[in-house]
């Protein structure tokens, strides 16, 4: 990890984490963990000092089973333990132990920003298998995007390869042509409030060479749209 770009903190108090994860919880609301070899993804239904609840569906857990879990934030990655103490195969429900610790990386410089699904950013362009792939915009930052993808990938889709002649369709924040470096491909099962689940994979990429014009106008959008999704949430 490059330490000029991320800054560790490690918080102990336990109120100070409680603040952290409830801030966490209302902005994004989701937290990924890992379950045998699939990444799980669910919202925090519960959440104080006693522990945490998500609804999850898993067959054979056992109590007191240590998960790994990951809540990604604008600039900020939090990343915790915690054990599982109930589990309700019924309701879909995993009951968790409040954390001891977290660890946060927060990012020095270019900041992501996560864009709300009502924004409609779509990034499209023809994979090597001749389909024209249509991805929603999941988060940008100057330096690359992050794509959620429905449909199933091409079989050479792997880290490393490059998006030639991609296309950021951000609506009214304008259009733009880039190359994409693939940087990792994740595929997570998500499971809503509701316990109806949904598969997908979460690409995340850089800009190939980017120009200093597309590094510029990026930048650009971001504190428009920063400024945007701030007066979005003051009318809520």
């Amino acid at each position: 990890m490059d330490n000029t770009s991320f800054k560790e903190v490690t918080k102990t108090d336990r109120f100070e984490i409680l603040a952290m994860l409830r801030e966490a919880k209302k902005r994004n609301g989701s937290v990924e963990f890992t379950y045998g070899d699939k990444i799980l993804s669910s919202h925090f239904i519960e959440l104080d000092l006693s522990g945490f609840q998500v609804i999850a569906e898993v067959d054979d857990v056992t109590l007191d089973s240590t998960f790994s879990m990951v809540i990604q934030g604008s600039t900020e990655k939090i990343e915790f333990d915690a054990n599982l103490i109930a589990h309700s195969s019924a309701a879909h429900q995993l009951t968790f132990s409040f954390p001891s610790e977290i660890v946060i990386t927060q990012r020095r410089s270019s900041v992501r920003v996560t864009i709300p699904e009502q924004f409609g950013f779509i990034c499209e362009g023809r994979f090597r298998d001749g389909y024209v792939h249509r991805m929603v915009i999941k988060d940008l930052s100057s330096r690359g995007v992050q794509l959620i993808c429905s449909e199933t990938l091409p079989t050479l889709t792997k880290p490393g390869m490059l998006l030639k002649s991609m296309t950021l369709n951000l609506q009214n924040y304008g259009q733009y042509p880039v190359d994409l470096t693939l940087l990792n491909v994740k595929e997570i099962t998500h499971f809503a409030n509701s316990s109806t689940q949904s598969n997908y994979f979460s690409l995340a990429c850089a800009f190939s060479k980017p120009s200093p014009t597309l590094t510029r106008r990026i930048e650009d959008v971001l504190m428009e749209l920063t400024l945007d999704i701030k007066r979005l949430q003051r009318i809520r």
